[in-house]
């Protein structure tokens, strides 16, 4: 039985990167720690930027528990609403799937597509599909393995944070409510009817609120809104404003926004609700059918196959330089070689049986250090091992090679769990890296069963490389 689970959320922004770790149980899920460290200067001002601050992974990452989940802000997003009839979730994702390929830019095999059902009836559901660029997941992706950091999931920030209104009960139940969430580079909109959603949109960036023309267009993108809702879902006498920000609004924006909203007009401090880390990491704890997830399942085998052809090619062109250099060599040496060959001949002669004698000598030494070294022995690997191995984790097979590697096989229910384990494994002192973690899950007696193979390799000289 499995006593408890954990899950990591990470959420960046163009300031901060921010983390939170939860656990799940039988009594219910708490937080266990959390923390943010700020981005380094200038770092999204740079050409070409990466998506990411990986070096402050490097901090942070031996905090990180159970399932790694990663926001993606809803710039980097493809989001609409799509009113859709109920049935099973294989034929809503063929449906959002066709109706993505016809909105969208870029042709559906170059994006990671998913839905969420916010609202279902017998009848009628409305979802949220959300899709995002395969080479932007894929680079993502890559700049988190670079740091032994698996991402085993892809959320949207502004899901995220609607999950977190909806905990604290802070989502009017009654009539059309907007909801307004400002923080750092993300501003993003809610309209929510009877408290279900009809309406996410990300809006342009407005940090620059004393600007008039700044909130005159802030009105115009929550008019524009409302109109076309108005459309679809008819019209609503007054509309309440609910603002969730980081700033301060000034109070000329809020009296502009009070013209057009025609309701209530409340503000809130974003601080007062818990960071949107937490938010993402309850989001998996609690994951549900029809959950958003943005995370391809084939990728971390692609990474894989393209990491090693790379490594393959490099090595092939290493070997053929090294060869020809030593063709090369070997050419101008040898008539040196050949004149010196009756005189290395006569002295090998003299010195062949005392030579002899000490190599053997010299490696039976060798051989008794290495023997007696034990902090690489099977006994310690498989202590190592056994450390690293989570509660639901269960070896079939260990395989061990004597100042090469060990090899490993063995199966779980949770396929979480697994990749747990593979963290645990690369973040060890003994080992100096891991290689070939195939995952495969399939049903046994109507249980998920995910089944693994993983092999973790020995420094070549007996001593750790990690820090």
């Amino acid at each position: 039985m499995i006593l408890f689970s954990h899950t990591t959320g990470i959420h960046y922004t163009d300031e901060i990167v921010e983390w939170a770790v939860l656990r799940k149980n039988r009594k219910g899920t708490e937080k266990i720690r959390e923390g943010s460290l700020p981005v380094p200067p200038g770092f999204f001002q740079q050409a070409d930027a990466p998506l990411f601050p990986t070096e402050v992974l490097a901090e942070i990452r031996r905090n990180f528990r159970g399932v790694v989940t990663v926001s993606l802000p809803s710039s980097q997003l493809l989001m609409r609403m799509l009113e859709l009839p109920s049935t099973n979730p294989q034929e809503l994702k063929s449906m959002v799937d066709l109706q993505m390929d016809q909105i969208s830019p870029f042709p559906v095999d170059q994006l990671t597509v998913s839905y969420e059902v916010l609202h279902q009836s017998e009848n009628h559901s409305r979802v949220l599909a959300v899709a995002a660029q395969r080479k932007t997941v894929d680079a993502l992706g890559d700049l988190f393995k670079a740091q032994n950091v698996y991402i085993r999931s892809l959320d949207a920030e502004v899901l995220a944070w609607w999950s977190l209104l909806i905990a604290h009960g802070q989502v009017p139940c009654q009539g059309r409510v907007v909801l307004i969430l400002e923080e750092h580079t993300e501003f993003s909109m809610i309209v929510v009817d009877d408290g279900v959603p009809v309406c996410f949109r990300s809006l342009e960036l407005f940090h620059d609120f004393t600007d008039e023309a700044v909130m005159h267009e802030i009105v115009e993108e929550m008019r524009y809104t409302l109109l076309s809702l108005e459309a679809e879902y008819g019209r609503c006498s007054g509309c309440a404003l609910e603002i969730w920000s980081e700033s301060d609004f000034p109070e000329k924006l809020v009296d502009l926004l009070r013209q057009h909203c025609g309701g209530s007009i409340n503000l809130h401090r974003l601080d007062s609700i818990p960071p949107v880390s937490e938010g993402l990491a309850l989001r998996t704890a609690e994951r549900r059918l029809h959950h958003a997830e943005l995370v391809p399942r084939e990728w971390i085998d692609l990474q894989r196959r393209k990491r090693l052809i790379q490594v393959g090619t490099i090595a092939s062109i290493t070997v053929l330089s090294i060869w020809l250099a030593v063709i090369t060599i070997t050419g101008a040496v040898f008539s040196f070689q050949q004149a010196a060959y009756n005189r290395v001949r006569k002295e090998a002669a003299r010195y062949e049986g005392p030579a002899r004698a000490a190599q053997a000598a010299r490696e039976e030494m060798l051989s008794l250090e290495r023997y007696a070294d034990r902090s690489r022995s099977a006994l310690e690997c498989l202590r190592e091992v056994t450390a690293a191995l989570p509660d639901d984790v269960e070896l079939a097979s260990f395989t061990y090679k004597k100042g090469e590697a060990i090899s490993l096989r063995g199966s779980s229910g949770r396929a979480e769990a697994v990749y747990d384990f593979f963290q645990n494994l690369g973040a060890s002192k003994i080992f100096s890296g891991v290689k070939d973690q195939p995952v495969s899950t399939r049903m046994v007696k109507d249980r998920r069963v995910s089944t693994f193979s993983i092999t973790a390799e020995l420094p070549k000289d007996g001593k750790a490389v990690k820090p």
